[in-house]
C-alpha cells in the first residue's frame, strides 16, 4: 500500500510547481497563454507515447478500451481548457483547492454508482468540510464565471480518472497508458475543427518564442511525470484516495508561493496576499481535513 501512497504524494509535489509554471505562461505569454491553445499543445504532447511502438509493448486494443480512452480523452480536454481559464482569471492557491474536492468528491461518486464500491463512512462529514474549505477559499476572491469554470473543472477531472481506472481494469497498464494518451492526440486535433481555434492555435505558435516553447515543453514533461505516477497509483491503488491525495497539493501551493514570491511577484504575489487571507487559510484548512477524513475512511 505504501508504493501508490508514496507515488500519489510525490506526483502532487510535482503537479504543484507544474501549476505555478502554468500560470506564469498564462499570464506573461500572450500568444501562447491562451486557455484554449495551451489545452492543444499539453493534449499534443501525449504524443510521446509513440516511443513505445517500436518495442513491441503495445497491443490492438478492444472497442472498450477505444471508448473509453475516448471519452476520458473528452473529459480531460475539457477539464483543462477550464482549469487554464481559472487559473488565467484568478489565484493557483484559490483555484487548485476548490477543483481538487470537486475532482475527489466526483470520482468517489462514479466509483460508488459504477464499480460498487461504497462510500467511505465519514464521506458526509469530509464532503461537509470541504464544501466549507471551498466556500471560504471562494469567498471575495472568485467571480460567477471563475466558480463555473472551476466546479466543472473539477468534475471533468474526476471521471477521468475513473474512466482511466476503467480501463486499466479492462486491460494492462502500460496499453491503457499508451491508448488513453493517443485518443488525447485525436482530441487535441478535433480543437481545430472549430475555426477560431484553428486561428489562435497555430497564431500562437507562430508568434511565440523559442524560450517560451523549450519552458512549456520542459514544463509539460514534468507533467508528464506527474501524470504517470498518478496513473501508476490509480493502477496500483484505490482511485478515490488517489484523487482525494490533491490535499497535499495544497500545502506545497502554499509554500512554493511563500518562498518564491519576491522572485515572480506578478505571479505569485496575489497567493499570499493580506485581504482574504485569513479565509484562504481556513478554507484551505477546512478541505485539507476533509480529505483526509475521507482517505483515513
Amino acid at each position: 500500500m505504501f508504493s501508490w501512497i508514496a507515488l500519489a504524494a510525490l506526483a502532487q509535489f510535482i503537479s504543484a510547481g507544474n501549476v505555478f509554471i502554468d500560470r506564469y505562461v498564462l499570464l506573461s505569454r500572450v500568444h501562447i497563454g491562451k486557455p484554449v491553445v495551451y489545452a492543444f499543445y499539453i493534449s499534443l504532447l501525449s504524443g510521446f507515447v509513440l516511443v513505445l511502438v517500436p518495442f513491441g509493448l503495445i497491443s490492438i486494443p478492444t472497442s472498450s478500451v477505444i471508448l473509453l480512452s475516448l471519452v476520458s480523452s473528452v473529459t480531460f480536454i475539457s477539464s483543462i481548457v477550464l482549469l487554464y481559464t481559472a487559473l488565467k482569471e484568478g489565484h493557483a492557491s484559490d483555484v487548485m483547492p476548490i477543483i481538487g474536492s470537486v475532482a475527489a468528491v466526483a470520482t468517489a461518486l462514479c466509483a460508488y454508482q459504477w464499480l460498487h464500491q461504497d462510500l467511505p463512512r465519514a464521506f458526509l462529514p469530509a464532503f461537509c468540510l470541504m464544501v466549507i474549505g471551498m466556500l471560504l477559499v471562494s469567498r471575495f476572491r472568485l467571480t460567477g464565471r471563475q466558480q463555473v469554470s472551476i466546479l466543472f473543472s473539477g468534475i471533468f477531472f474526476g471521471v477521468t480518472a475513473f474512466l482511466i481506472k476503467l480501463i486499466f481494469l479492462e486491460t494492462a497498464f502500460i496499453d491503457g497508458f499508451f491508448w488513453s494518451r493517443m485518443t488525447n492526440v485525436i482530441g487535441a486535433l478535433s480543437l481545430l475543427i472549430i475555426p477560431a481555434n484553428r486561428e489562435a492555435i497555430f497564431s500562437g505558435f507562430q508568434n511565440s518564442s523559442h524560450g517560451t516553447k523549450m519552458l512549456v515543453i520542459s514544463n509539460k514533461a514534468l507533467g508528464g511525470i506527474a501524470g504517470v505516477l498518478t496513473l501508476l497509483a490509480i493502477n496500483l491503488g484505490s482511485v478515490s484516495i488517489v484523487q482525494a491525495f490533491a490535499g497535499l497539493q495544497f500545502v506545497f501551493l502554499l509554500v512554493i508561493a511563500f518562498v518564491l514570491a519576491g522572485q515572480f511577484p506578478a505571479v505569485l504575489r496575489g497567493e499570499l496576499r493580506r485581504e482574504g487571507l485569513i479565509y484562504k487559510l481556513f478554507g484551505v484548512l477546512c478541505i485539507v481535513l476533509g480529505l483526509a477524513v475521507l482517505f483515513a475512511s
